[in-house]
């Protein structure tokens, strides 16, 4: 079956240029998705009259000036989609920073802070025969019909650098029009791949760079070292956190990376999932939303469906196949909070997409519909360039 909004379509654009016509090209194709999923969003109606306040002001200005400062070069891609759009650039920056600005200010006033946080589940399998990195993208349910695939090719050499020092860029990524690629899952030239999930700090941090710059910045990444330093975020930190899954055509090994906020530098911890020989020992690793190893951060504990999606997958036999893989992340066993969303409450997501990356047939598949249940992948794509 397929969700009840029944959307079996992703289109993908192919785009070459600057950052600016990049943004340009990506604003103007999607002009329409973009204005659709801002009217939709709670920026209308919550964030902008939070903006409208002097504090609120305040705190744009900060976030903006730290932008410009750590990721100034997509702080152009930006404006190039505003201007594509016809949105106006500070609207487009507020989704940016809607998650901060929620929490900053306004999570006071409602009880159910984890509608605001997309969630996501992620299944690695790493051994010698199958190495999958998987995820539900989950969603918010009025966001599903609004997704599209960008391939980018970015040759920029004259764009002002900050914490990404590259000047060229090649990536494929899927995203949503409330942020720059990269907030979702994707790989680049290179043969990185990864997946974002979502965590849950107490608190952002004003003055830090917003998470969607930094994530955006590790699509231009040539190794995992490279994705640990723009994390970092040295001399910025970053204002919320985020868990990146991460994979390589070119290494056996696997990875967690979880990032917090943090000020002038994020903390985080790089956990390596290792190649499994020994068919009798565990070759998975899982991943909900949650720090299982940066034990520094305050997490946010009202989180239901985070921790109901990991205690159901704990009562489940350990993944070995590609086909377990799929049981899990479709399962819908615990009715109210499933690991595959239905959006329906009290659980505020969907799942509206999931991503099988195989390493080694070097693919990445991604399905509308729940993937236990023998469906076909929408999309299948080559890991190269």
């Amino acid at each position: 079956m397929a969700h009840s909004n029944d959307v079996q379509r992703i289109p993908m654009l192919y785009t070459r240029g600057t950052y600016y016509e990049v943004g340009h090209n990506i604003g103007t194709f999607f002009k329409e998705w973009i204005h659709k999923y801002f009217n939709s969003s709670l920026i209308p109606t919550r964030i902008i009259p939070f903006y409208n306040t002097h504090k609120g002001r305040e705190i744009f200005d900060e976030y903006l000036k730290v932008s410009e400062s750590s990721f100034p070069q997509y702080v152009t891609e930006l404006r190039g989609m505003s201007d594509g759009s016809g949105m106006s650039f500070e609207h487009l920056f507020l989704l940016h920073i809607s998650k901060e600005a929620y929490f900053v200010d306004l999570m006071g006033a409602e009880d159910n802070p984890e509608q605001h946080v997309h969630g996501c589940s992620s299944v690695y399998i790493n051994t010698p025969d199958l190495k999958i990195l998987a995820q539900n993208e989950d969603v918010d349910t009025f966001a599903n019909p609004y997704y599209y695939i960008i391939n980018a090719h970015i040759i920029d050499p004259g764009a002002p650098k900050g914490t990404v020092t590259c000047e060229e860029e090649h990536f494929t990524s899927l995203c949503c029009p409330e942020l720059l690629p990269g907030y979702g899952f994707g790989f680049n030239k290179y043969g990185i791949v990864f997946a974002i999930n979502s965590t849950t700090p107490m608190k952002p941090i004003v003055g830090c760079s917003p998470v969607g710059f930094i994530t955006r910045g590790l699509l231009s990444a040539p190794s995992v070292d490279e994705m640990v330093r723009i994390s970092r975020n040295k001399g910025y930190g970053a204002s919320d956190g985020f868990h990146a899954n991460i994979a390589s055509l070119n290494h056996k090994e696997m990875w967690s990376l979880e990032v917090g906020p943090g000020k002038f530098e994020s903390p985080l911890k790089l956990t390596t999932i290792p190649e499994q020989v020994d068919p009798n020992k565990p070759c998975h690793y899982f991943h909900f939303n949650e720090y299982y190893y940066l034990k520094e951060v305050e997490q946010n504990p009202n989180f239901p469906s985070s921790a109901a999606r990991e205690k159901r997958v704990q009562e489940m036999s350990p993944p070995r196949t590609l086909k377990d893989v799929k049981a899990i992340l479709g399962d819908t066993q615990n009715i109210i909070y499933p690991i595959y969303r239905s959006g329906q409450p009290p659980d505020t997501a969907m799942t509206g997409y999931t991503v099988f990356f195989d390493i080694l047939k070097k693919t990445m598949k991604i399905y509308t519909e729940n993937p236990k249940n023998n469906n076909l992948p929408l999309v299948k794509l080559p890991l190269t360039f």
